[in-house]
């Protein structure tokens, strides 16, 4: 009979082990199956934040497209210029201190009703339009940088000093070259109305 309570003993102490062994093994089942859940969730939020930057760079994409479009559009009138159409120009521009003011009208500059030059020969050079300002009496000559656009100095010390965000134009003499954008800034004209009926008396 002890022989046989001892056996019983025995069993119960093994089935006890067993079973602790199981509910442990059990429960690192369970942790490792949340451990998964926590990975594959965290994961899952990886993916989709990286599915969301491509959302947000296509944004940023398609607004520089629209930042370079509207900065295409403002300097749409330069190839018109180089084909001989002066329209986009037309209008009153005047300095930016309000000092002086011209007409544009097709081409002709109009200082006053007795005082005109005339566009002619336009070309691209060194990133802006120069053409001739010609008159009967004298030859001058004429500088066109659309907004956003500066021309190329081949010094490198010469820096545009205009307001590049605007269309600008000038009338210069024969001796006077781009680096007119650096030493004479003051003497740009900016379109200020589409008025051409004004001119300076």
């Amino acid at each position: 009979m002890e022989k046989i309570f001892v056996k019983i003993k025995k069993y119960a102490t093994v089935s006890v082990i067993f079973l602790g062994t199981l509910a442990t093994l059990t429960a690192c089942g369970s942790g490792s199956k949340e451990s998964e859940k926590a990975e594959h969730t965290s994961l899952s939020q990886s993916i989709k934040n990286k599915e969301s930057l491509p959302s947000s760079s296509s944004q940023s994409s398609s607004s520089d497209t629209s930042s370079s479009s509207i900065s295409q559009n403002e300097a749409t009138n330069s190839p018109q210029i180089l084909a001989g159409d002066y329209s986009s120009l037309n209008g009153t521009w005047q300095t930016a201190d309000g000092s002086t003011k011209i007409i544009l009208n097709n081409g002709n500059i109009i200082f006053s009703p007795e005082y005109e030059r005339i566009i002619s020969n336009p070309v691209a050079k060194d990133g802006i339009v120069i053409a001739d300002a010609l008159n009967d009496k004298r030859h001058m000559g004429f500088m066109f940088a659309a907004a956003h656009n500066s021309p190329l100095f081949p010094n490198s010390s010469n820096v545009d000093k205009t307001d590049s965000g605007k269309d600008r134009l000038i009338i210069t003499t024969d001796e006077e070259g781009i680096e007119i954008f650096d030493t004479m800034p003051t003497a740009f004209f900016y379109k200020v109305s589409n008025d051409t009926t004004s001119p300076n008396s």
